[in-house]
Parts: structure tokens; sequence; C-alpha cells
């Protein structure tokens, strides 16, 4: 099994460049739901968003990431291109598989996938098919180099009453936990952001757990 973890979702892959995956789970659909597909955004940073020749065009930049992120991420959908704070992103949607089936497969092996059952609230799971599309995007200089992921998850608590989890190796809400039990209010949320060394885990072996259940 190749798994990763989502709840908000954040991801960084391109060398000097941030590729942002934002997506949101109810602690009802981690704990109750069926498997299904949940929506997702990808934000790729780009040099600019129009060619500095003339600017009614896009850049060459924007062009690449158009060109290149369907072939990673399967699905993905350009949306726009805007600016924010002197950083340019290109922005797509993207689906998120969320897997309830303890089968041992992901529901999904185009997909990002969030893995959650009896035994575990919360995982990421990531096919070794990204993998080996990011591996390739790489050898034709999208972004040659080393990769750096980030991900993002947010989780919404719509049950009802105050829920407590264990964090695995995570922040947050932007606090560091290496091991720590947590309780989230009734009808609040939190971010959960997978640590560096949670990432690598997850593209080395394919899998990062991020919330257990207590």
């Amino acid at each position: 099994m190749r798994f990763i973890s989502l709840l908000g979702i954040s991801v960084l892959f391109i060398t000097g460049c941030k590729t942002i995956i934002n997506t949101e789970v109810s602690l009802t659909d981690l704990l109750e739901s069926e498997s299904k597909t949940i929506s997702g955004d990808l934000y790729v940073e780009v040099t600019g968003c129009n060619s500095y020749e003339d600017s009614r065009n896009p850049s060459s930049a924007l062009i690449r990431a158009q060109q290149t992120i369907p072939s990673v991420f399967n699905d993905a959908e350009y949306q726009e291109c805007f600016t924010k704070k002197f950083d340019s992103f290109a922005h797509f949607t993207i689906p998120v598989a969320l897997d309830k089936d303890k089968d041992g497969k992901l529901l999904s092996e185009k997909h990002v996938n969030i893995i959650a059952n009896h035994d575990t609230l919360l995982w990421v799971g990531i096919p070794s098919a990204i993998e080996d599309n990011i591996e390739k995007a790489k050898s034709n200089n999208f972004g040659a180099g080393s990769m750096e992921l980030k991900v993002n998850i947010r989780v919404i608590n719509d049950t009802g009453k105050d829920f407590s989890f264990a964090v695995l190796s995570a922040y947050i809400d932007d606090q560091p936990h290496l091991i720590s039990e947590l309780t989230v209010k009734q009808d609040a949320s939190f971010v959960v952001t997978l640590s560096d060394v949670s990432v690598s885990h997850a593209l080395k072996t394919g899998t990062a757990v991020v919330l257990s259940r207590l």
C-alpha cells in the first residue's frame, strides 16, 4: 500500500517552487462515511502569470505548469493564475479519494488518498504512479532537483461533541507535535500539516500516519 494523508491538504514538490494541495474532511466522514471522492485544490508557484513581453499572454512558467501538473496529478483541472504578496500561483482542482475500506488497497491508484478506518483516524496515501509521474516531470526539467512536499489538511468536527485524538509527527494549526493527545471542540476545526519527516517517509515508503484514535 502507498499511503500519505489529507484533511485540508497542501503539497510542495518543485525545487524552489511551492505546490500546495488543500482539502477538507469532516470527522463524520472519517468516522462513519463510506468510501467516496472529495475535492481538493492544488496551487503551484510560478514565476509569474503573464508574459513579460505581452501581459495579455500567459507566462512560459504558467504554460509549463498547465502542461505538466495534469500529467502528475490525474484529472487535475486548471482554474486560474493569481498573484498574492508578490508570489504567483497556478490553481488547479484535483479529486481526492477518501478510502474507508480496510482491504489493504487504495481506493484510487491514480489520486491522492485519505485513509480512515476502525484502526486509524487519518493516513494519507500516495500511489506509486504519482511518485513515478513526479520523477518523470523532474527529468523533463520541470522542477529538476530535490523535491519538497508539504501537506495541509483541515479537519472539521461535526460530531456534535468534543473529540479527542492523537497526532503523530505533524503540525496542528502551525504548532509542532511529535506525539500528542489533543481535543477539538464541537463545531470547531483544525489544520493538520505533515512534518518534513512524515513527508519523506511517505515518499520513500508510500505511507504516513497523521492522526490516530484514542
